[in-house]
């Protein structure tokens, strides 16, 4: 007879794969790290998240020095194809559109000064001239007109110095009187003549004074629906509409509500039609501003994904005005994070303007920021200021780049595992060197990170030998990956990546993905 065939037993595979995407949803520091979804960070510093990977950020390079001390504001003026570009210290104005020595303090154009800290509007005339018009609370106000700085021509004002903030609306502008509750205004078309008082002393009712104004659309450009907003150091937002504040025909209250302190005077952004600001809660569009309570405005905060960090960030940086600056061709919207004293650390908050998510670029002092001719700044405490974005190294000096995902349960809840190996897939046209480690059981264990290359050079347009240079050296990128050994086991693990930037050229390295192989394994009393 014969003997029934026995089955063979299945085994099951030794090794398991996983695949975590890369982190395009960003920095996140409000979910529950037992369940947080897929393509999040606990760490995201010195790399940008964007629609489909993560990439390096560039380096900065000193673009000017204007002082020995800190460079308060920066912003530029344009005229048709001319832009030009303004810092000022404690006590002067200087035009650094052209700087020819970096390291050298280069003339003042407007000197004499007894504050630094300006709010800038550009305004044009029916005349055809484009002009700036700067106050800060202390000085007169300032008019520049292209070539030259003269000082307002105001009536109806016994002290225009104490105008604090400008901006415009309705073809006026507008200027908050510091310390007070009173916005002054000009005639139509006008950059001098009779300023005329309207005041929200009756309005507001929780104290404080005015600190800054803008307007609020309920579409992206200039329309019919646009509104007069002004905000003050208590976080009441009074929301007005129409044309002339001395006409009440022509001049209505639309509302009043309730944010928490913004946290400066140019703390604030324009977004298509909407206005952000930046409160202690976290960056707070106007549209939600009028339409939930307070207490529930940090859900709909801009902010929400890093709503702890930026509370953090408050409570250290509190004493220094803020600033948000957007970076168009760069598709960032940047928050400054000034450092008050020595013992706090050089950052700076930097947010997806397409997906809203965040990351955090260290290293860079950023007591103030601005935006001139397609590029962003930063300006320090000690008077320098230097090019974002722009070549792979700090002015010379190497920064590191680490992410760290989310914990992942890797489809087995509960179970403990053993990471054997894991490589991160890069999509790369330079060298660099990464290291590869991952955390388990949420504590997160980074090892020291790598050195860059070497330094080397590319060949690009504008830089290169005609006949020597290679143009498409530095353009397109190839798949870089490499298994490497790991070690580590627990029930949850998050994976990690360190690069070091240290070299001239621009990084551009982008991440993928990030496999790793596990095995399932037990655990010993």
């Amino acid at each position: 007879m014969f003997q029934k065939k026995q089955k063979a037993a299945k085994r099951r595979p030794v090794s398991n794969s996983f695949t975590f995407q890369p982190p395009v949803r960003g920095w996140i520091a409000n979910e529950s790290l037992a369940a947080a979804k897929p393509g999040g960070a606990r760490v995201l510093e010195n790399w940008f998240p964007t629609k489909t990977s993560a990439r390096l950020r560039g380096g900065c390079r000193k673009y000017a020095t204007i002082s020995a001390g800190p460079v308060l504001r920066m912003w530029a003026y344009k005229s048709g194809s001319v832009e030009q570009f303004f810092a000022s210290d404690a006590t002067k104005i200087f035009n650094i559109t052209t700087i020819a020595d970096p390291n050298v303090i280069p003339a003042a154009a407007v000197s004499g000064l007894t504050s630094g800290y300006f709010s800038t509007a550009q305004f044009g005339t029916a005349g055809g001239t484009n002009y700036l018009s700067a106050v800060n609370g202390t000085d007169t106000p300032r008019l520049y007109d292209g070539s030259t700085w003269t000082t307002h021509a105001f009536t109806g004002l016994a002290t225009p110095q104490d105008l604090s903030f400008v901006w415009s609306y309705a073809s006026r502008l507008f200027y908050i009187r510091k310390n007070t509750m009173s916005v002054f205004y000009l005639p139509v078309d006008s950059v001098n003549g009779a300023l005329s008082e309207f005041s929200l002393a009756g309005v507001f009712q929780e104290g404080g004074s005015l600190l800054c104004g803008g307007k609020w659309s309920m579409d992206s450009g200039d329309g019919l629906d646009d509104k007069w907003v002004v905000v003050s150091t208590e976080g009441e937002v009074a929301v007005f509409q129409g044309t002339n504040p001395g006409d009440a025909n022509n001049w209505q209250k639309v509302g009043i509500y309730k944010i928490t302190p913004p946290m400066g005077a140019n703390a604030n952004m324009q977004a298509g039609g909407d206005l952000l600001i930046g409160t202690e809660d976290g960056i707070v569009p106007i549209s939600e501003a009028v339409n939930k309570d307070e207490a529930a405005l940090s859900l709909s905060a801009v902010t929400r994904n890093i709503e702890p960090e930026w509370k953090k960030e408050v409570v250290a940086r509190r004493t220094l005005p803020w600033e948000i600056v957007k970076w168009p061709t760069n598709n960032m919207m940047l928050v400054s994070l000034p450092v008050p004293d020595a013992g706090i650390s050089s950052a700076m908050f930097v947010a997806n303007l397409e997906t809203g998510a965040w990351c955090k670029f260290t290293g860079w002092e950023t007591r103030s920021i601005g935006h001139y001719a397609g590029s962003s700044y930063f300006g320090t405490n000690s008077g320098t200021i230097h090019q974002m974005e722009i070549g792979g190294s700090d002015d010379g000096a190497p920064y590191v780049c680490t992410y760290v995902g989310l914990p992942d349960h890797l489809r087995t809840p509960g179970a403990f595992k053993i990471i054997h190996s894991a490589r991160a897939v890069f999509l790369s046209n330079v060298p660099f060197i990464a290291k590869i480690s991952a955390s388990v059981n949420y504590q997160i264990t980074l090892p020291t990170p790598p050195s860059s290359v070497a330094n080397y050079s590319t060949d690009e347009w504008d830089g290169g030998l005609w006949d020597v240079a290679k143009w498409d050296s530095a353009g397109v990128g190839s798949i870089s990956t490499k298994w490497v050994s790991i070690g580590r086991s627990g029930f949850i693990v998050s994976p990690q990546i360190q690069i070091t930037c240290g070299v001239t050229p621009f990084p551009r390295t982008e991440l993928m993905a990030f496999d790793v192989l596990w095995e399932r394994g037990t655990v010993m009393n």
